[in-house]
């Protein structure tokens, strides 16, 4: 890759300069974020009672119901 490099002599390319530290462990989980915020319990409630409302139609051998529940849940996701 030097000999590439090189080649920058003759091009207006300069050689980057990569920093390759790496993060101590112990210090890489301690950001500003909350593990746990009120955004993911909403979409982990409303995609597991979806879910088992399908789950149920689909056990009580009402496919189209299920098809639809999962329809409107899948436009309500692509549109909001």
């Amino acid at each position: 890759m030097d000999y590439l490099w090189g080649l920058g002599i003759l091009t207006s390319f300069k050689r980057p300069c990569y920093v390759s530290d790496e993060i101590h462990v112990p210090h890489q989980g301690t950001g500003t974020h909350p593990l746990v915020t009120g955004y993911r319990i909403i979409v982990t409630v409303v995609v597991a009672s979806v879910g088992t409302t399908k789950s149920a139609l689909l056990y009580g051998q009402e496919p189209m119901e299920a098809t639809t529940i999962e329809c409107v849940f899948g436009v309500g996701i692509v549109t909001g």
